[in-house]
């Protein structure tokens, strides 16, 4: 009579050929299928061709199935080896992660954060925390992506940064990330020397109202396009006339230069760009202002990186123009 398995025989088995498998198959099966061949492959992983090879043969030999086509040109998975590579890639960067964690939880000499910002907080404000977070932990390696409130959410919960500087407004949409607000910044009125606002003290939103205007960032209403904008106008937004959204303050300044119409925007933006012949202008609003912050994922908030990163925003001088944030 043929043997018979239990359940707990069939998992204890399964256990023992899934703890054979190497990492170093894995990343030969990630070569081939990615490079389309077994000696593109060898060229990529600095290793010979029949070392790939052997690494695909025990690969297989565990898995009880073939995992290329090895007739056709260029090299394609089978459906079996279509099935296993998501797996493949999951596993290899799981432990990557891993190792990530662990070396920066037991020694910062060899952590690494990448950090998201966008460009007035990189200019103004980031450097003041680089140099804390160097002078304290100089074996933290730092990389920065720029991008949009949208972009940099997106950045934070695929885990492409670490952290990320981005305003509270408009409001996250996944409630996952943590927050800790750093300051308040006026919105300002950004308008020729020579035009007529510029000799009043301050821009009401029905002087706004009366004139063409330019916001950031750009995008749709839904997506954000010139939020800081509509929030200042308020219930009045309907009578406005928004005739350019931008991302770049330089190309804002440029627009309001050549006449086609009022800036507003955060008052730091200003500083990354050339403000010649124009003058900001306070706005009378009770929303005029952005609140910045950092963000986030909780899940990586015991990685002594992040934690030596938001202790250097604790000790950082903020910039010039703002109010530290008040809960």
């Amino acid at each position: 009579m043929a043997d018979e398995f239990t359940g707990e025989q069939l998992s204890d088995a399964l256990l023992r050929e899934t703890a054979s498998i190497q990492t170093a198959w894995l990343h030969s099966f990630l070569a081939v299928a990615d490079q389309g061949g077994f000696a593109a492959a060898t060229t990529a992983l600095h290793l010979s061709q029949p070392r790939v090879s052997a690494h695909i043969a025990s690969l297989e030999h565990v898995l009880g199935a073939k995992l290329f086509e090895r007739r056709s040109r260029p090299t394609t998975l089978t459906p079996a080896g279509e099935l296993f590579r998501p797996y493949a890639e999951a596993a290899l960067r799981r432990l990557h992660q891993g190792v990530e964690v662990v070396r920066n939880t037991i020694n910062l000499s060899v952590g690494k954060i990448a950090i998201g910002s966008y460009p007035s907080v990189s200019s103004s404000y980031l450097p003041s925390v680089l140099r804390v977070l160097t002078a304290e932990h100089p074996g933290i390696t730092t990389a920065l992506m720029e991008g949009t409130a949208a972009s940099l959410e997106t950045a934070l919960l695929d885990g492409t940064v670490d952290v990320g500087f981005r305003p509270l407004l408009p409001p996250i949409r996944e409630f996952q990330l943590s927050t800790r607000p750093i300051w308040r910044e006026p919105v300002v009125a950004v308008l020729r020397a020579d035009h007529p606002l510029a000799a009043q003290p301050a821009v009401s939103v029905e002087d706004l109202l009366a004139n063409p205007l330019i916001g950031n960032p750009s995008g749709t209403e839904e997506e954000g396009g010139g939020f800081d904008l509509r929030r200042v106008l308020g219930a009045e937004v309907g009578r406005a006339n928004i005739a350019y959204v931008t991302d770049q303050p330089a190309t804002l300044a440029a627009l309001v230069r050549s006449g086609f119409g009022i800036g507003v925007i955060n008052t730091l933006a200003m500083t990354t760009t050339s403000a010649d012949d124009l003058v900001s202008r306070p706005i009378e609003s009770p929303t005029a202002h952005r609140d910045v912050a950092l963000f986030w994922n909780p899940r990586r908030s015991r990685d002594q990186a992040v934690r030596a990163f938001l202790q250097a925003i604790d000790e950082a001088d903020i910039p010039d123009g703002v109010v530290a944030w008040l809960p």
